[in-house]
């Protein structure tokens, strides 16, 4: 059982602490979801606010408290194809030199200055090549990497059979390998 179980409970009841509490532990689920799926980060907030706006108007509405996390990756995922509508902006260039784009890891403390370099550059190629799948890599991918949700899930988010899912997720890591190892043979 999801450890937000309970919060989502109380929140499809209307205590807004709760919903507060529970929108708070998803956040940073969500941004780093949508920074793997968009090339800038430009919009993110933008986006993310519209991901509140509609957990917070329809969460009344969740029949299943147990699948709170398949429900609301599919709002992310709805969010960012109607933030990829409404902009007409497909794909951004990503900025080298621009912080946002390296996801720092916890243990990065721990690494010397040059170990610290190699890890950022991995973390930025990783990201890049995730970026620039085809979409109907990326979002099961990212689903399934960054998420954590099952196959099950991501095939209902994506209205895709689970092994139409297991196999893109496949393609794409295989791909992402693919783009690192020519990363790194430069």
């Amino acid at each position: 059982m999801d450890k937000n179980y309970n919060l989502v409970l109380k929140a499809i009841k209307n205590d807004k602490s709760a919903l507060e509490e529970l929108l708070k532990a998803e956040q940073s689920n969500i941004y780093v979801t949508l920074l793997y799926l968009k090339k800038d980060t430009n919009d993110i907030n933008d986006i993310m606010q519209d991901i509140f706006i509609k957990v917070i108007k329809n969460i009344k509405n969740l029949k299943n408290p147990a699948n709170f996390k398949t429900w609301l990756n599919q709002i992310v995922i709805n969010s960012y194809f109607d933030y990829l509508r409404k902009s007409k902006k497909r794909f951004n260039t990503l900025e080298l030199d621009s912080s946002d784009n390296i996801v720092e890891v916890e243990d990065d403390k721990r690494l010397n200055p040059q170990e610290k370099l190699l890890n950022n550059e991995l973390n930025y190629v990783i990201k890049t090549s995730i970026q620039n799948l085809p979409i109907h890599y990326k979002i099961p991918l990212a689903l399934r990497e960054i998420q954590g949700l099952s196959y099950e899930a991501i095939s209902n988010i994506t209205n895709s059979t689970i092994g139409t899912v297991k196999s893109r997720i496949a393609r794409a890591r295989t791909l992402v390998k693919d783009n690192i190892i020519k990363y790194s043979k430069g």
